[in-house]
């Protein structure tokens, strides 16, 4: 056993420690883990260095073993993001195995074509040909001085492809902008590239099939796929049999499509087996990813930074299976937004809501001119020196520039200065410092023009919404319209929005507008909503004023949109509503959704809930009715419903006339009992169910 130790000392550490392990066991304990401690830092020496190149394996410090000296020797693989080596790892096997040369070589190659893709995507481009040539421009590139043909990843034909159809699809700018959406599309194209290739030499996947309890096998997708599609085709030479099948009409009737179509299907014939499969496998990665895209497009238009929601921002994961991209309410969104375009009465109000704009940090708002109607403000004025903005030409001694001084002392000597002086002063052309500030004044806002003024924060937005039966149709699309741009009004003035829609007693649906995913998901809930119910209007006001209680809500304003039909809320709540009005300065606006021909009842309910005392004595009603019915009805598919406006005006004509009769016949039956003969006595004949008039 000495013999054996001293040539295994001589030989190798390694297999010093691997002939001791016989001897280790009959040793004391602290002796035994003392060597066996040693033994473990011999063999971590020794794997690094037999990992690391014989040039770069100095006999030096112990800092080159470490993290860096292991990245630096991983090369671009060391760059490749750690949710992405698993997809790198097997892709390189397969290419290994396809080529039959080293996986080492393979997995350097894909590391490579993937961070080269991946600094092209962060540039918001695809991997083309001008791509790749800038990359190698450039001189602090990982690729800067290599050639074009060893950098064109992946191999032809899937390189052509991808690119074609990546273009097409529009994701690079996404990719650019969210970083989570880069990751998630990487590893889908790393997918892809696994599948292409196991296909290429013909492997398959085996997909392991459900068994149920009494042994029956089921049918994967696939498979339950290709049995519809060949039942269908059953079917539809079953139907044309005898006949003429709708393609040979079609192709009667347009012949020049039929020769497209005959063109394409030949090209498509002269593929090759790889460029066939490279085509099916990326036409099914853009059908994964086209709902997620469209959605993100949409979202954006719909107002900045509600796609960053979606994209993975903040740190966030990008889900691309979720279902919140198969939901309806992003068409609906997409619509309002066409008609808000239209709809500048909508935003010019949601503009005017939620108090503020007094003394508070500078920040930029909209600018207040001088109204002496309007509500009190802040303008820019000279009565208030607060601060030196710069300079200016006024006859103002006290702010004089020291140029403008000195030409008055001068003129005790010279008399033609003092006569300039003099001239310049009734002419107010001295040059002085100009001094100015904020006070307070009567004021009215320009939506339109914003500047940098002290202002304090804006009230949050409480929106009270009737979806009752009589808001369908064109009234439905304002409404959901005005939720709408609350949110995108609350998300560019930073601060909150909270939506009460209201139907029938105790059908209140809260729903809460923030910059949150679960804000979202509230607004697209809200706009796939169809109306429907009656008109409480008692549930949404006391839930208003509950919240202005709270420190956060306690500075909104309340918007009501109605078409007008409404009945008065009860004692208590127009108490609270008064006293709120009062001590906490509330302000109610309302919004009539009435119709173009305007035959709705008189809206005396929301005047009475709008009117608000200004200091100065006179009543101000913010009621407001909505009269921009030609951006609505521009879609033919949101025409007014003529008919059912001209029969709710019929009956309530009707039913008013039915009350006027129901009234005489009650004054002719109290003079009977009476015993008053003066007058008509005749009864009133009162209409039956099925009469069609009351004349």
């Amino acid at each position: 056993m000495q013999v054996l130790q001293g040539t295994s000392a001589q030989a190798s550490p390694v297999c010093n420690v691997r002939l001791r392990r016989h001897t280790v066991q009959q040793q004391p304990l602290p002796q035994r883990q003392q060597q066996r401690s040693r033994a473990t830092r011999l063999h971590a020496a020794a794997a690094a260095n037999a990992a690391a190149p014989a040039a770069a394996r100095p006999a030096s410090t112990a800092a080159d073993s470490g993290h860096t000296a292991l990245l630096h020797s991983l090369g671009e693989v060391g760059d490749v993001a750690t949710m992405h080596m698993p997809w790198l790892l097997r892709l390189a096997h397969i290419k290994s195995r396809i080529t039959g040369g080293d996986s080492n070589l393979a997995l350097q190659e894909s590391a490579r074509g993937l961070l080269m893709w991946k600094a092209a995507l962060e540039r918001g481009l695809v991997l083309d040909d001008f791509t790749i040539s800038q990359l190698i421009d450039e001189k602090d590139s990982f690729v800067a001085g290599q050639s074009m043909e060893s950098l064109r990843w992946p191999e032809e034909p899937l390189r052509h492809v991808l690119v074609r159809s990546f273009s097409t699809l529009g994701v690079a700018r996404f990719a650019k902008k969210y970083p989570a959406l880069l990751d998630a599309l990487l590893r889908s194209m790393l997918e892809l590239l696994c599948k292409y290739h196991k296909t290429v030499i013909g492997e398959v996947d085996v997909v392991e099939r459900e068994v149920d309890g009494t042994g029956q096998v089921y049918m994967t997708a696939a498979e339950l796929m290709a049995e519809e599609v060949k039942r269908r085709g059953e079917l539809a030479r079953s139907a044309n049999k005898g006949g003429i099948s709708p393609s040979a009409a079609a192709a009667t009737a347009q012949p020049s499509a039929q020769e497209e179509d005959e063109d394409a299907a030949e090209e498509r014939a002269s593929w090759s087996f790889e460029r066939q499969t490279a085509e099916a496998l990326v036409d099914a990665l853009v059908q994964q990813w086209r709902k997620p895209i469209d959605t993100l497009s949409k979202a954006g238009r719909a107002f900045d930074g509600l796609e960053s929601l979606l994209g993975g921002a903040r740190g966030g994961s990008f889900d691309l299976g979720g279902n919140i991209w198969n939901r309806k309410g992003w068409i609906e969104m997409d619509k309002m937004r066409e008609k808000l375009e239209d709809l500048k009465e909508l935003r010019d109000l949601v503009r005017s809501l939620g108090r503020g704009g007094g003394w508070g940090p500078l920040r930029r708002a909209p600018v207040q001119h001088l109204d002496m109607r309007g509500r009190p403000g802040l303008l820019r004025t000279t009565l208030e020196a607060q601060e030196t903005r710069g300079l200016t030409r006024s006859d103002d001694i006290s702010r004089l520039l020291p140029s403008e001084a000195a030409l008055l002392a001068r003129g005790r000597v010279v008399r033609q200065a003092k006569l300039l002086f003099y001239a310049k002063m009734a002419e107010k052309g001295l040059a002085t410092y100009e001094r100015d500030g904020w006070g307070d004044f009567p004021t009215q806002i320009h939506p339109d023009r914003r500047e940098i003024r002290p202002t304090a924060d804006r009230g949050p937005i409480l929106l009270c919404v009737d979806t009752s039966g009589s808001m369908r149709g064109p009234r439905e699309v304002v409404a959901k319209a005005l939720a709408l741009e609350c949110m995108r009004a609350a998300k560019a003035q930073e601060r909150s929005c909270y939506v009460y829609a209201f139907a029938g007693p105790q059908e209140v649906r809260e729903l809460e507008l923030n910059m949150d995913l679960k804000s979202v998901n509230n607004l697209l809930e809200f706009l796939e909503k169809v109306f429907n119910g009656g008109s409480d209007f008692n549930a949404p006001v006391q839930k208003c004023m509950d919240r202005l209680h709270e420190s956060k809500w306690a500075n909104s304003d309340i918007l009501l949109v109605s078409d007008g039909e409404l009945r008065q809320p009860g004692p208590e709540i127009m108490r609270k509503l008064s006293g709120a009005k009062d001590k906490l300065g509330l302000r109610v606006h309302g919004l009539i959704v009435g119709s173009p021909e305007k035959k709705r009842s008189d809206p005396a309910v929301l005047r009475g809930l709008c009117s608000h005392t200004l200091p100065s004595g006179k009543n101000e009603v913010l009621v407001h009715e909505f009269e921009s019915w030609a951006g609505v009805k521009a879609d033919r598919s949101m025409q007014f419903d003529w008919d059912d406006a001209l029969g709710n005006s019929a009956r309530r004509e009707a039913g008013l006339r039915l009350e006027k009769m129901r009234q005489a016949e009650m004054r002719r039956r109290r003079q009977d009992a009476r015993g008053d003969k003066k007058g008509n006595n005749k009864a009133v004949r009162m209409p039956g169910k099925e009469a069609a008039n009351f004349d």
